[in-house]
């Protein structure tokens, strides 16, 4: 029996990569956190569970790389609207604006597994919140004394822990909150000794 079936090309590097996140994300968006499996990913790409494993090694690392290639990150997009105030504002709203996009399930999902996650992504928010008091110093609106670590993350966990007791991304109301009481006093304080 003759057949013109060619045997299927194999992809590999970047091209692979893309294909595994983008069956990464189709089976996120279709059954969510809970449903989603490395075996699922790799049947859709027709691939193996050790290609995958190489280059993620944890479901939640996969997880995450593919909610940044559609979701983007705000590592190297930190807003600059000429004052503290606006930018921590606009950061908050960034980021919970990017939990909405990723669907409360996936992003709660993730927040249950942070030990299985890149250990850089952990610094994300200090560093973002870090750059918008750079900014405020530059422009002067704030003292150049160090801002503790546990202030930086203070945002980031209070907007997880909107997202894991509420199953809501924080409304704009709790962005302000978050702001006015907690966040903008604390670094002014500290910034100002």
């Amino acid at each position: 029996m003759h057949t013109d079936a060619r045997p299927a090309r194999r992809r590999r590097g970047p091209e692979l990569e893309d294909a595994l996140l983008e069956a990464a994300w189709e089976q996120l968006r279709a059954g969510g956190y809970a449903a989603f499996t490395i075996d699922a990913v790799a049947r859709a790409v027709g691939t193996s569970r050790a290609v995958i494993y190489r280059r993620w090694p944890a479901r939640a690392a996969l997880v995450l790389a593919a909610v940044r290639a559609h979701a983007g990150t705000v590592v190297g997009h930190i807003p600059d609207t000429g004052s503290l105030e606006g930018d921590v504002l606009a950061l908050l709203h960034e980021f919970a604006e990017r939990m909405r996009q990723v669907g409360i399930d996936v992003a709660a999902g993730l927040f249950s597994e942070l030990d299985e996650i890149p250990e850089e992504t952990k610094g994300v928010v200090p560093t973002a919140f870090r750059q918008v008091i750079d900014q405020a110093r530059a422009r002067g609106e704030v003292g150049a004394a160090a801002v503790p670590d546990a202030v930086l993350a203070m945002p980031g966990v209070l907007i997880r822990y909107s997202m894991i007791a509420e199953r809501a991304a924080p409304s704009d109301r709790e962005l302000q909150n978050i702001a006015h009481q907690l966040f903008l006093p604390l670094v002014r304080y500290h910034a100002s000794r």
